[in-house]
């Protein structure tokens, strides 16, 4: 299974970072992550685009070859300075499903433990 993150070309750097944040954390479970907007990335191969089998991004940034049919879910991540939420979507290619939602576990838990953490701290 590839992953890929897209993040480079979100201008907002909050957004970048939980994009960026997601995959360093699927990377400590053994997953390789493309990046997506690396200019000599090996996925572009003879002017083609990019096609991992499954992405990291957020809401509204993404290749324009996931919106196809598959599965795609969307997690909050986290809130920025100002308070909004802070999304991240991970879109699977038809076929992927089952990884995406194993995935999707693992980002839910570790910012379940995360935000436990930081309630144990506050007290």
């Amino acid at each position: 299974m590839d992953i890929g993150a897209y993040s480079d070309s979100i201008a907002d750097t909050e957004l970048r970072d939980a994009v960026a944040d997601v995959a360093a954390l699927l990377s400590l479970h053994g997953n390789v992550i493309r990046d997506l907007d690396a200019r000599k990335s090996r996925w572009r191969r003879r002017g083609h685009a990019p096609r991992p089998d499954i992405v990291v991004s957020v809401p509204g940034h993404r290749p324009q070859w996931t919106s196809r049919p598959g599965a795609e879910v969307t997690l909050p991540v986290g809130t920025t300075t100002r308070g909004r939420t802070l999304a991240v979507r991970l879109t699977a290619r038809p076929g992927f499903s089952r990884e995406l939602l194993r995935l999707a576990v693992l980002i839910d838990a570790d910012q379940s433990s995360a935000s436990s953490r930081t309630d144990s701290s506050a007290t």
